[in-house]
């Protein structure tokens, strides 16, 4: 600890909403004195950041949080990113071995998949299967966020075809959705009552509504797969020491306190007011999903 108190600084590169950022930097520098300077951009985009300042020779970036487990395994020959063991990451001695998938990366958070209703159109605690997407008050009222590009979402269709076989995606295809970029527009939808629900939902795309009392609430029906959080230490980062004190503590109870803090699930049981993992979680296999984009796509008319 001495040593990344020394280097003073730790730099995060992450995509979570800003609202989830504050407190673990709050918490980091208060547990270890230690400032944290972030980068904030979607997945995507940090990864096009990270991979040219490395193929440029500059290391900027100490941490790397993601939910993309394709670009931690892709840089393995490359060297980029640090072992990480229990000498220097001690909390990892406590982590569920399911969510270590490498030494080079783990999984730190998730945002479960679920459906966001409007409250007054629907009871929340009737919808508990999948099978809520065709009810009938749905029809032509159905805010769908376009799967396209999130290997997640694409994941969340196979996991439907798994359990209902693929005439069910043909079904939600009938209904007609109204297809959405992104999550925040879909919810904005169901807050106006022009849309009944949405899917596929993470709980951060309306959280800000639902705190400013719009009649929504997002439901988890079961099986489901997340929006999967990983993070890894560069090797021969600016801050190395820092980098895996950093990691450290976002495995933490303390750290996943602040880290999931309202929008996401945490590998560890009982975390204070983040969302509960569904006990029909399951491992989202986007690497099958991606392999399978075209046909999937095709069964909900895309």
């Amino acid at each position: 600890m001495e040593a990344a108190q020394k280097e003073g600084k730790v730099v995060w590169y992450t995509p979570i909403p800003e609202f989830g950022i504050s407190d673990v930097l709050v918490g980091f520098e208060k547990a270890y004195g230690i400032k944290v300077e972030v980068v904030r951009f979607p997945g995507n985009t940090l990864i096009q950041r990270y991979s040219a300042e490395r193929e440029a020779g500059q290391v900027l970036a100490d941490v790397m949080h993601i939910p993309e487990t394709a670009f931690f395994e892709d840089s393995k020959d490359k060297g980029w990113f640090a072992d990480l063991n229990e000498s220097e990451v001690p909390a990892l001695a406590n982590w569920p071995q399911q969510f270590i998938p490498d030494d080079h990366y783990v999984m730190v958070n998730t945002q479960p998949i679920g459906i966001t209703v409007n409250t007054d159109e629907f009871d929340p605690a009737e919808v508990t299967s999948w099978d809520s997407l065709l009810d009938k008050r749905a029809s032509t009222r159905f805010a769908m966020v376009d799967p396209t590009n999130n290997p997640y979402y694409l994941a969340w269709l196979r996991m439907l075809e798994e359990q209902y076989g693929p005439e069910f995606l043909e079904s939600i295809a009938a209904q007609s959705p109204k297809k959405l970029d992104s999550a925040v527009p879909a919810a904005q939808q169901v807050a106006a009552h022009e849309s009944v629900l949405m899917a596929p939902a993470a709980v951060s795309g309306s959280l800000a509504l639902q705190n400013e009392g719009a009649p929504i609430e997002t439901v988890y029906p079961e099986p489901t797969v997340g929006i999967e959080g990983y993070v890894g230490a560069s090797a021969d980062g600016p801050h190395p020491n820092a980098a895996k004190l950093f990691v450290n503590y976002l495995l933490t109870r303390a750290g996943q306190e602040v880290l999931n803090r309202g929008y996401a699930a945490s590998p560890l049981p009982d975390i204070p007011d983040s969302i509960p993992m569904p006990e029909g979680y399951t491992r989202a296999d986007t690497a099958a999903a991606i392999a399978e984009k075209k046909r999937l796509l095709g069964l909900i008319g895309l």
